[in-house]
């Protein structure tokens, strides 16, 4: 029951992460970022426990925690960086141009594109 919440917890930090990431995107890059971001969480996902469990096996209990606390050190610093980074929007659509009509508004038939 108390591992749950913890659970809970990682999803929803996970959850702001690829939000964060996607605000500030590029419209043309977003995809891109968003699965780059997710593969190296997966990367640490599969690989930080294995270096976790070699370094204890091998005696060195003090530097998986200084390996561990410099992931977590360097996770701060590229929040920071990205945080001071504007968020990217879409490029007003040139004169002459019109953009297409939102997702929400009735198609030629009447149906909702």
């Amino acid at each position: 029951m108390r591992g749950r919440g913890r659970r809970r917890v990682l999803n929803s930090a996970q959850t702001m992460i690829y939000a964060t990431v996607s605000i500030r995107s590029a419209p043309d890059n977003r995809a891109t970022a968003v699965g780059r971001t997710s593969g190296m969480g997966r990367f640490g996902a599969v690989f930080g426990p294995c270096l976790g469990g070699q370094l204890l096996a091998a005696g060195d209990g003090d530097r998986g925690f200084t390996a561990f606390a410099l992931a977590g050190v360097s996770s701060m610093v590229f929040i920071g960086v990205a945080a001071l980074r504007p968020a990217r929007h879409a490029a007003p659509a040139a004169p002459g141009r019109s953009r297409p009509p939102p997702a929400d508004t009735p198609g030629p038939c009447g149906a909702v594109q």
